[in-house]
């Protein structure tokens, strides 16, 4: 039981100094100074020609057709007469 709670604890101290360091790097990503790109902007054209639609039939799949059964022959119990 210790051991769990030993792995539990632990793993989840690695993933807050996963989540700080990302967090310190996100930060440090943005006080930089000397910038020189400005963010891109993309919007979507509205005189683009629309993509054309094809059309496919659909195929569907039937079962093979069942085998005939072989009717049952009817039973025939001849009582010896007596």
């Amino acid at each position: 039981m210790r051991t769990l709670l030993k792995i539990l604890l632990g793993s989840l101290l690695l993933v807050l100094l996963v989540a700080l360091g990302t967090e310190v790097v996100a930060l440090h990503r943005i006080a930089l100074p000397n910038q020189s790109v400005s963010p891109v902007v993309v919007r979507k054209s509205t005189t683009a020609p629309m993509p054309p639609k094809t059309v496919r039939p659909v195929v569907t799949h039937h079962p093979p057709p069942a085998k005939p059964r072989k009717t049952a022959l009817p039973v025939h119990n001849k009582a010896p007469a007596n």
